[in-house]
């Protein structure tokens, strides 16, 4: 519960309303906007590394009290995930077995407004993607920490479940969105492909038993910070994907995939496509998951299970953020179209 002090030291945070007469100006300018009325405070924008994301206007806030990251929804896309992120946020606060890690997550200041606008308070470190691009020869120091925190989250929050079962949450509703995200893969071919990939993941989960507890959705080297000597996680951000009952595997590959593209320069979907084609985790993916207490071949009879789930949950959480994601003809060629092409030669391989 906010103090009156911090409550009014929000006063005239957040907007009641965003005048259209801007939305074609600089981020800089709609942020001051967004910003008046409140107290003096630095602004600076965070930029995203594509159009596709623009769903949101983020920046943060540095004020003398502590500086606040901001997430103002542009479009309807946006304040969904806005509302998502702030319910997450705040199950995670509620959430006893996350006491010894509360640190790490951020937490919601504020109260909603009709706007859907975010504000959270800014957590410490670096990201780890800047530091592994710094030593991408010998990234382990910076790895290890994220990994690990994935099996302590998993120790404390998970417990094994039939995935068949769990099936309607963790793939139906997103094999929903990203169908209605994707609106060429509707018909004709592409929609064969996509049905392909429903058969492909029934396949993969036949049997199968992975860890239902807090899963982030969108773990990768952007989301983490770390700090300190030695380095450890100072915090994770970006939640709006996340569930206290998802895979929780599936934040570990997703983490080490997104590693591979940073440093090969490959495509995701290539990577995940590579995988299905070859039926086998590669060896020096198999060694970082590791370190988070994964094994791909462990409780599924097909290795492809979590890469596969993995790719499902990136690829629909990005049509949920912006409906410009399924509209992007480099975003389908090079995420989308490589898995659903490999799914679709499997389906018409088997006998």
């Amino acid at each position: 519960m906010k103090t009156p002090a911090t409550m009014s030291s929000l006063s005239g945070l957040l907007p009641l309303y965003f005048p259209r007469a801007l939305a074609g100006l600089d981020d800089r300018l709609r942020a001051h906007w967004l910003m008046r009325g409140a107290a003096p405070g630095d602004i600076s924008v965070v930029r995203r590394p594509s159009l596709p994301q623009a769903g949101l206007l983020v920046f943060e806030l540095r004020r003398e009290a502590g500086s606040l990251l901001v997430k103002h929804p542009r479009n309807e896309a946006g304040a969904a995930v806005t509302a998502r992120e702030r319910e997450v946020l705040q199950e995670l606060d509620a959430d006893p077995r996350l006491a010894p890690w509360r640190a790490l997550l951020p937490r919601v200041v504020g109260s909603p407004e009709p706007t859907g606008t975010l504000a959270q308070n800014m957590l410490p470190g670096i990201p780890a993607e800047r530091l592994i691009l710094d030593t991408p020869d010998d990234p382990y120091d910076v790895i290890a920490p994220a990994m690990h925190l994935l099996a302590d989250l998993r120790a404390a929050t998970g417990r094994r479940r039939t995935a068949a079962d769990k099936a309607p949450a963790w793939c139906e509703a997103q094999l929903t969105d990203l169908s209605a995200g994707m609106p060429r893969y509707r018909s004709g071919r592409r929609a064969a492909s996509f049905e392909a990939l429903r058969h492909r993941l029934d396949a993969a989960l036949a049997g199968a038993e992975l860890t239902e507890g807090w899963t982030h959705g969108d773990y990768h080297p952007g989301n983490v910070l770390l700090g300190g000597a030695p380095l450890h996680v100072t915090g994770v951000f970006d939640w709006s994907s996340g569930r206290a009952d998802g895979p929780c595997e599936i934040d570990a590959y997703s983490f080490v995939v997104a590693l591979r593209s940073t440093l090969t320069g490959r495509p995701l979907g290539g990577l995940v496509a590579e995988t299905l084609r070859t039926g086998r985790v590669p060896e020096s993916e198999r060694a970082l998951l590791a370190l988070a207490g994964v094994d791909p071949d462990h409780g599924v009879h097909d290795p492809v299970a979590i890469p596969l789930l993995s790719w499902l949950w990136h690829v629909a959480n990005n049509v949920r953020k912006s409906p410009r994601f399924g509209r992007s003809y480099g975003w389908l060629t090079h995420t989308v179209a490589p898995v659903l092409d490999e799914c679709a030669r499997w389906a018409g391989a088997r006998p």
